[in-house]
């Protein structure tokens, strides 16, 4: 985030949710901090990104799998049903 910004132009947990949503084959803890500052401009520190991440995973949004020295992130298999249209 810039410094003269005070809020951003969307709320974190939102452009996480549609990342995630938009890779349904899961996406890596790195790649998503990636894509957060390419496509939203968004930059976070770690421990808002995990807050926002254990939410969605305590809600059945999410799963997170500890892959190497990463996290995969990905859809819910419950969750298909909720935000498909």
């Amino acid at each position: 985030m810039k410094n003269h910004e005070v809020w951003r132009r969307m709320p974190l947990h939102r452009a996480v949710l549609e990342i995630i949503l938009s890779r349904p084959e899961g996406i890596t803890e790195s790649k998503l901090i990636d894509l957060l500052k390419k496509e939203y401009g968004i930059e976070t520190t770690t421990p808002e990104l995990y807050s926002v991440l254990m939410k969605y995973e305590l809600s059945g949004i999410i799963t997170v799998e500890h892959v190497g020295k990463e996290f995969l992130i990905k859809l819910a298999p419950q969750a298909y049903t909720q935000f498909s249209a």
